[in-house]
Order: C-alpha cells, then structure tokens, then sequence
C-alpha cells in the first residue's frame, strides 16, 4: 500500500530528504565544496563584497586628522598692479625738516608700484585639519557598514544558487551515466535477439527478414547509445565548468544516490526561515532610512578645526623672517539652499515605501516558490514509484516474450516491442529519479537549508 504525501511533509530539513550513503554524501558535499572555492563567478562576488568593507574603513579615517604638505612657488611677470605715492606724500615733509634741521637726515623716496602676481614667492606649509563637528561622516560610516551586509548577501544569494546548480548538474551527470548504461544492457538484449534470429533461420525456423529485423534494433540501439554517451560528455564538462575545472576532468560517479532514495519524508515549515533575498532588501531599507537622516542633518552646522605651519615670503628661503604659523575654526551652517534638501528627503522617503513593497512581493513570491517546489517534490516522488512500479511490469513481459520467442510461440515483433518498452522504462525511471533529486536540490535552495 503506498504512503499518501501531504505538503507540510514535504518541507524540512534539506540533508534529511534522502538517506545518503556515506561515500556519496562525502564526494557531493566535496563537489560543492570546491565548486564554492573555485567558481570564478563567485570569487566576482567576493570581490565586490573586499570593496564595499575597504569603503567602512575609508569611510572611519574620515574621522582622523588629516594632513598634507603643500608647496608653492611662482615666477610672475606683468599683470595688474597698485600705485602707491608715497613719495608725493612724504618728500615735502622730509624736505621741510631737512630745512629745519639744517641736516639731510630725511632722503627724498619715490613713489611705489605694487604687482598683484607675487614674483619669485614661495608658500610652504604642512595643513592639518580635523573634523569637530561633522554628522555626515557618522551617517556615512553606518551607510557603508550596512552595504557590507547588503554585499554579503548577495554573495550567499549566488553561493544558494551555485549549490543548487552544482547538485542538479551532477546528478544530471549520474543519470547520463545510467542512460549509457541502460543503452547497454538493450544493446545486449537486441545483440542476443540477433544470435537467436540467425540461430532460427539456420534451423529453418526464422526467415531472412527477421534476422534483417533483429539487426537494425542493434544499429537503432547503437546509435541511441552514441547520443548517451554524448550527453554524458557534455554533462560533465558543464560539471568541471561549474568548479572551474578542466573540462574533460573525471568526475568521480555515486549511482547510489539514485538507487536509494528515500521517500519517508521529515515535518517541517512550509515558509522560509530566513532567505537572503529578505536580507538584502531589510538591509537595502536601513540604508535609505540613515540616508534620510543624513540629509535631516542639514540642521546640524559643521565644524572644523585647522592648523597650518611653514614658510612664506620672496626667494625660496626657510628662516625665521618666513616662518609662519596659522591655526583656526571653519564654521558653515547651510540656511537656505531652495527646499533642496527637503526635497531629497522626500525622495529618500519615497525609496523606502518602494522597498517596504518590494520586500512584501519578494516575501510572497519567496513563499510560492517554497510551495510550488513542495509539490514538484511531491509529485516527482509519486511519479518514480509509478516508473518503478512500470519497470516491474516490463521486465516481466519482456521474460515473459523473450521465452515464447525462444520456443517459437510469438512473433519477433513481440519480443522488439517488449524489448523497447523495457528500455523506455528503465530510462523514464532514471529520469523520475532525477527529476526527484532535481527537485530536492530546488527545495534545498527555497528553504535556504543548506550550511555554508
């Protein structure tokens, strides 16, 4: 009597889907293993999630003094200049005192002519600044603190996926591998058909077209095995690409796997515990809502704090009559800049209500996804006990057909139909098993079962 299944059976614990040999269990989880260490498609992700925790650290030494060292020198010529009468204002005086005095203790000087561009002048110096009061870097630095998380998840998002790819290309590979194997075994069968059609005729028993027969099921089976054997290859090459291994690498093959699964299935959750995907958009939320605050700040005024020592003056020359000191405050308050800045936080504000709906939608179809790969499962399981069930009956009739044909009590005809239904059977049962494993690989991958 077969077992009723019903979808809050099929949901759990991803591992506990199948009853693993412990040899297959170790050569798959290797597999996925080195599909995660090696995938070039992953190490892009990674890439990008190195960058986003360089940018917190940026982002910290905004907090830090910052200094520099600056050096000007410059050649002038020409340009706008000042003029400055001194001596119209000063040789009449000097000359009425000189008069006085009887002495020539006051010489008369020239008027004066000031350039603007400074020729043969040099300023060098070494700036320090430091932030006092600054509330965009605190809200910078929490934005780029929480990209990190938002970066993270998607690379588990891709690692969730790669697995899922990983295991469905195996097992891809392992029921290739059967396909072959099965083409085999109906090569042999339609080989013997063929030795006991020549047999027949020889004994006066069979006529020429029957063994003509018999030998174009064995090329028909020939070819249908070349096909195999062909979707074998590229099976495993699309499995050693997915590790970023040699394409014609041997890919070491559990046929247990499809030989003992297991359909007693554990209780579990009918909704995802936890899927990246929720992550990352919870994530993208907190970023907009510190955006939003970064942009309130505004209020705030910014204060900073500068300190610059050197030289400055004609020639380049570093003595004391150059040497200078420069220290202070920077104040800016923005007070008006047109609405500007209410304006993009109502923008900002608009971005988290598209989040806030967009994480509904995600969780909802999240929630299908997990149903509808609960029934696939469902039904995929159902369906390899039918095929199992088919295979009974076919290896039966082809005993069955196989002995009259032998004793000369049914038609060749028979025994080739017999034969064919045989191997289709065998070959939809493969394919129920993969569709089974298949489908537990898509349950793994909705459920977010699966322990990096």
């Amino acid at each position: 009597m077969k077992r009723s299944l019903s979808i809050p059976m099929l949901i759990g614990v991803a591992g506990s889907f199948f009853a693993y040999p412990a040899a297959a269990q170790t050569t798959l989880d290797n597999y996925v293993k080195a599909g995660l260490e090696g995938n070039l498609a992953l190490h892009q992700k990674s890439f990008d999630l190195q960058k986003a925790e360089l940018d917190l650290k940026r982002a910290k030494t905004l907090f830090y003094p910052q200094a520099s060292l600056n050096s000007q020198y410059t050649l002038a010529s020409g340009g706008r200049t000042q003029d400055i009468p001194i001596g119209d204002l000063l040789n009449n005086v000097y000359s009425t005192l000189n008069q006085i005095t009887g002495a020539s203790k006051f010489p008369q000087v020239e008027n004066q002519k000031i350039a603007f561009l400074p020729n043969d002048f040099h300023d060098t110096r070494l700036e320090v600044s430091l932030p006092l009061v600054n509330a965009d870097i605190h809200y910078n630095k929490a934005i780029k603190k929480e990209l990190i998380e938002t970066q993270r998840a998607d690379v588990d998002i891709y690692k969730r996926e790669l697995v899922k790819n990983i295991k469905e290309a195996y097992y891809q590979y392992l029921q290739a591998g059967k396909a072959v194997a099965i083409y085999d075994n109906a090569l042999a069968l339609a080989s013997e058909n063929l030795r006991v059609s020549e047999k027949l005729m020889q004994n006066a028993m069979a006529t020429k077209e029957t063994v003509m027969r018999a030998k174009a099921q064995v090329s028909q089976v020939k070819a249908s095995l070349i096909t195999a054997t062909n979707q074998q290859l590229n099976a495993a090459a699309y499995f050693n690409c997915l590790l970023n291994l040699s394409l014609d690498a041997p890919v070491s093959t559990d046929s247990t796997l499809f030989e003992q699964v297991n359909t007693n299935l554990t209780t579990g959750v009918d909704v995802p515990a936890r899927r990246e995907e929720l992550a990352k958009l919870q994530s993208a939320q907190k970023v907009v809502g510190t955006s939003i605050k970064m942009n309130r700040s505004y209020l705030i005024p910014k204060l900073n704090a500068f300190y610059n020592i050197g030289y400055q003056g004609y020639g380049f020359k570093f003595n004391s009559d150059q040497f200078y000191q420069l220290g202070g405050l920077q104040f800016k308050w923005d007070l008006f800049k047109a609405n500007d800045n209410k304006y993009r936080i109502r923008q900002s504000e608009l971005d988290l209500d598209a989040l806030h709906t967009q994480y509904k939608d995600v969780e909802q179809q999240l929630t299908l996804q997990v149903r509808t790969a609960a029934n696939n499962y469902r039904s995929a399981i159902q369906t390899m006990q039918a095929r199992a069930d088919e295979v009974e009956s076919t290896q039966e009739t082809y005993r069955f057909a196989e002995r009259r044909f032998r004793e000369g009590q049914a038609l060749q005809i028979e025994l080739i139909d017999a034969r064919t239904q045989l191997t289709n059977a065998r070959l939809n049962h493969s394919l129920a098993q993969l569709a089974v494993l298949t489908c537990a690989a898509e349950l793994e991958r909705v459920t977010a079962t699966y322990n990096f």
